[in-house]
């Protein structure tokens, strides 16, 4: 009996211990699954994946919203594009500005893309839009004879103008001031240290403000007194540039008759007239001499080359201090520039002043 108590005493205790420890193990295992879980909620972790979430959140705003500020201002700079382009104060060069546009690739959205394409397809010749041109070279003085209409009129002529000085190669001058007003001692048109006055009784003949415009870019290059050959010579070439620009030997007509004098023009360029006596005459007269001369160059030559010719002999002619040599400075920087041309414009050049007798060097 003794021995089967102390058994089974033993086996009890054996069982009871096996128990208890498999309890602690179920203990354990759940004490580290609440410790693994814990990690997870304490407030470090928390924080720091509340931080992580917020910085992921923040990088996909700030990429959005940097994806929409660029397609913001590249929309801002193809407008802006499309406006400077439009200011040329004439819509055809504006409609051929979109065009540039857009076949460079300069227009990239595809709504204006579409609506530019559908403009230029159905604008009408000469119609559409177009600024004014920025106007950084003329300067209109406020005056009672200056209406908005006459303005605009008289700064188009002048920016198509003075772009096409630009092509033959005149730099560009300073600002020059436009004063439309009755002039001193009867109607008159005059240029004097950087402004064009004019009688508002000659302003409706285009030739007049080209020549005023005309004695500013000659005198802005050359500093000689406006006297003797020097001004016959400056005074021709401000004749010629004018009506070469409107395609017309005639400069005047509507000044003429504003002025009341018997022919029907001013000046005109298609002349036969010779060096001979030149010394002699009125400025005016001295010019049509010389302005008919070039005429006779054009004529054989074209316009495009002959212009672009005589500004390059105006600006590289150095002008000596006796005024009997004057002449023959100006007609040697025509011919010089001449042959650095060609040997076809040197040739035309030469006959026509040896044929009107201008004074040539040996």
């Amino acid at each position: 009996m003794s021995d089967v108590s102390d058994r089974e005493k033993f086996e009890f205790e054996r069982e009871k211990w096996r128990a208890d420890i498999d309890m602690r193990g179920r203990e354990v295992a759940v004490k580290e699954r609440e410790q693994a879980s814990s990690k997870w909620r304490s407030p470090l972790v928390v924080a720091i994946l509340a931080a992580t979430a917020a910085a992921a959140g923040n990088a996909v705003v700030a990429w959005i919203n940097g994806g929409e500020q660029v397609a913001l201002e590249d929309s801002k700079a193809e407008s802006t594009r499309i406006l400077e382009m439009t200011k040329t104060g004439d819509p055809e060069t504006a409609a051929r500005n979109l065009d540039f546009l857009l076949h460079s690739g300069l227009i990239a959205n595809p709504d204006r893309v579409k609506k530019v394409t559908a403009f230029l397809a159905n604008r009408a010749p000469g119609a559409g839009p177009s600024l004014p041109a920025p106007n950084g070279r003329v300067a209109f003085e406020p005056s009672g004879a200056l209406s908005e209409g006459l303005k605009a009129s008289l700064d188009k002529l002048m920016q198509d103008y003075i772009s096409s000085l630009d092509k033959i190669g005149f730099p560009a001058g300073e600002r020059v001031h436009v004063k439309i007003e009755a002039t001193p001692g009867g109607a008159n048109a005059y240029y004097l240290d950087g402004t064009m006055f004019i009688d508002p009784a000659l302003v409706a003949d285009r030739s007049v403000p080209l020549r005023e415009y005309n004695h500013h870019i000659l005198r802005t290059k050359h500093q000689e007194p406006w006297q003797g050959q020097y001004a016959g010579i400056e005074s021709g070439i401000a004749d010629y540039l004018a009506c070469s620009y409107l395609n017309n030997p005639l400069f005047g007509e509507l000044a003429a008759k504003a002025l009341g004098v018997q022919k029907p023009f001013l000046r005109n360029m298609a002349n036969d007239l010779n060096f001979d006596g030149l010394a002699s005459l009125e400025l005016h007269d001295a010019g049509e001499v010389w302005s008919g001369a070039l005429w006779a160059m054009r004529t054989a030559l074209g316009r495009d080359v002959i212009d672009p010719i005589v500004a390059a002999a105006w600006l590289s002619t150095t002008w000596p201090d006796a005024e009997p040599e004057k002449p023959k400075a100006f007609a040697a920087a025509l011919l010089a520039t001449a042959r650095q041309r060609g040997p076809e414009q040197a040739k035309v050049v030469s006959a026509i002043l040896k044929n009107r007798r201008f004074p040539l060097s040996n």
